[in-house]
């Protein structure tokens, strides 16, 4: 039978265990209904391993609103956005006094410098930290920094983390890019036949030649060759031959890794081509996010060369857009979502050298690494996939679904190798932010306060805070702020802020969808009156939102309910977090660590805490969770 196992308040000083490797692994917008459902079917072998090696929870509740930054401060610092000041993606500028309620910064930069990270008492401890990647991590800097004061040698902390540091974003070119070919140095071929494209990457620019290539077969225009920075075939070495080929399980059709820079921001591209039709009327020529790493080390150059490119690509958006062709959803035959998941393949597989890298060249105490494929996935898709959602179709989503388990299964393939040949006594363990639910519709919570009066707009449709009492400004849509007198600008009295908050509640309780009458605003919270979640605090709001089912916030607008236009409808987050389709997953093994264990639901603020216990090193200074107790056996 099942040991389920609940929490308790251990004392993390009294008894410490031996020091203790650990891998984190980072799955961005897991939810935990359709892990269950995936395990039922023996489709997550890796996930199935660290099960039954080891423990996972039941699920995991994430803070309010569930959105990733929240989610990975709680899960690195054991404490919400009441105290890490991650409320949401984007965030107010502090202090209030000094900044207007439309002001606002990036929620994944500010946690780590008013909450304490875990990696931190790791390094006080002696331990060395690799961080390939972590969301919210930074640049290792400003570590580097602290650690200094604290006498702890520098290189104990070794970073490759590129989130948000891109040199250029993903991008398809069709025929419109195609020009005739000029100026090639050393091209015999047929000059009037030939044609050619550019493409810049920050400050670096390659130079493409579709021409025939008398050694293959197809006739007329049959393969590109890309060249960095000059028109010159003279020396072909510098080059990559690319030919057209439809997405298939092995990556033998993308290029190598050619290394693009923006300033100090150094980083490696790949480009695909997915088709090229003999005349040059149809092209797809993919061409893959870039993230950078700044004034790379000669150390770090060679991490480059070995690895590849770095980071997630977000090639969902040019899926979404149609630029990888018609998705199923608008009519396509399938195409679009074969590319799309080659560029996952792709990605996985960097992973894969990466971690194997940095295991095998650095030996670490500690490594983090972190993807965001799951989260594209469910974003893309969840709309349809998900049965309360009202785009919801079974029989499109019977179409949708299996390219939404190879995501997952990929992902799952990177946990799956790791583990092979592991010491058992590292920790291996799996966390995530945030599940997701479908959507169809978005709801503007300023629009119904516009039309109560108690907000106001410039004739260019931006807020006038002159003349507005209470907004939805950030946080990802689920919470509201009054325009209080504390706020730079602001316009709402102290003894007013009462009545503004009762006016608001009832104008959001009673707003209803024009379409239907529905009722969209299903909950009204204080943060007093739900403790325990992160609602409140010098970022947080006034007033926190839960939507009907099949809603999801929009950016501010000036309509109070529309459909999404794709048929797939969307995949979001942020909800309540007691909602099922919220919750997350937590899955770890090794160490000792007892295996076969169900433990009861935890929250994300547990983790950092019983990760730091088992790890033997200090709870981070400003965790409020609890550690959960007896996962592993005595020694």
């Amino acid at each position: 039978m099942t040991a389920v196992v609940f929490l308790l308040l251990v004392s993390c000083s009294s008894s410490r265990p031996e020091p203790t490797k650990l891998i984190v692994l980072g799955w961005d917008g897991i939810p935990a209904w359709v892990v269950d459902r995936l395990l039922e079917e023996g489709q997550l072998p890796g996930l199935a391993r660290l099960a039954s090696t080891g423990a996972r929870a039941e699920y995991v509740t994430p803070g309010y609103p569930s959105i990733t930054a929240q989610g990975w401060a709680a899960l690195f610092t054991g404490a919400y956005g009441d105290v890490t000041g991650a409320t949401g993606n984007t965030v107010p500028v502090l202090p209030r006094s000094e900044h207007t309620l439309l002001e606002s910064e990036s929620g994944f930069q500010v946690w780590a410098s008013r909450a304490e990270p875990i990696w931190l008492p790791m390094l006080r401890a002696g331990r060395r930290v690799l961080v390939l990647s972590a969301s919210g991590f930074g640049a290792a800097e400003r570590y580097h920094e602290m650690l200094e004061a604290a006498g702890v040698p520098s290189d104990r902390l070794v970073s490759y983390n590129s989130i948000g540091r891109f040199v250029a974003g993903p991008r398809v070119l069709d025929a419109a890019a195609l020009q005739p070919a000029e100026g090639w140095r050393g091209h015999a071929g047929d000059e009037a036949e030939a044609r050619e494209f550019s493409l810049t990457l920050g400050e670096s620019t390659f130079h493409a030649l579709v021409f025939h290539d008398t050694g293959n077969p197809a006739a007329g225009l049959n393969a590109i060759l890309v060249c960095p920075e000059r028109k010159d075939l003279d020396d072909l070495s510098r080059c990559d031959r690319l030919t057209p080929g439809e997405a298939a399980t092995d990556l033998g059709a993308w290029s190598r890794a050619f290394e693009a820079r923006d300033g100090d921001l150094v980083g490696r591209a790949h480009f695909r081509l997915f088709e090229l039709a003999p005349d040059g009327s149809r092209m797809a020529f993919y061409q893959r996010s870039v993230s950078g790493l700044t004034n790379p080390s000669p150390e770090q150059q060679a991490f480059l060369d070995t690895v590849g490119a770095i980071g997630d690509d977000p090639s969902y958006t040019s899926y979404l857009r149609g630029h990888l062709g018609a998705t199923i959803a608008a009519g396509g035959d399938g195409t679009a979502e074969r590319r799309f998941l080659e560029t996952v393949r792709l990605t996985t597989e960097l992973s894969k050298r990466a971690i194997q890298h940095g295991l095998e060249h650095y030996d670490p105490d500690v490594l983090f690494h972190y993807t965001a494929l799951s989260d594209q996935a469910g974003h893309s898709w969840m709309g349809v996939l998900d049965p309360r959602s009202p785009k919801f179709d079974s029989g499109l989503a019977d179409r949708i679904w299996p390219y939404y388990l190879e995501v997952l299964q990929l992902q799952d393939e990177v946990l799956d190798e790791l583990l092979d040949g592991l010491d058992p006594s590292t920790i291996v363990t799996v966390i995530s932010d945030h599940g997701m639910a479908g959507a169809g519709k978005r709801f503007s919570a300023n629009a119904v306060l516009e039309e109560a009066g108690l907000l106001r707009r410039h004739s260019d449709g931006s807020v006038d805070l002159g003349g507005t009492s209470i907004l939805r400004a950030w946080g990802g849509g689920f919470f509201l702020n009054v325009n209080s007198t504390d706020w730079k600008d602001g316009v709402v009295e102290q003894e007013k802020v009462e009545d503004v908050l009762q006016q608001a509640t009832r104008t959001l309780l009673s707003a209803v969808d024009p379409e239907t009458g529905e009722r969209i605003v299903t909950h009204v919270f204080r943060p007093g009156e739900v403790v325990g979640l992160g609602m409140g605090g010098p970022t947080g709001g006034d007033l926190y939102l839960d939507l009907a089912y099949g809603y999801g916030p929009a950016e501010p607008g000036t309509s109070v309910a529309r459909w999404l236009a794709s048929r797939m409808g969307m995949g979001g987050h942020g909800y309540y977090p007691l909602r099922a389709e919220m919750q997350t997953v937590w899955f770890l093994a090794g160490g000792g660590i007892l295996p076969g264990q169900e433990l009861a639901p935890v929250r994300q603020i547990d983790i950092a805490p019983t990760l730091s216990a088992l790890a033997g090193i200090d709870i981070p200074r400003d965790a409020v969770g609890h550690v959960v107790g007896e996962l592993r056996r005595s020694r």
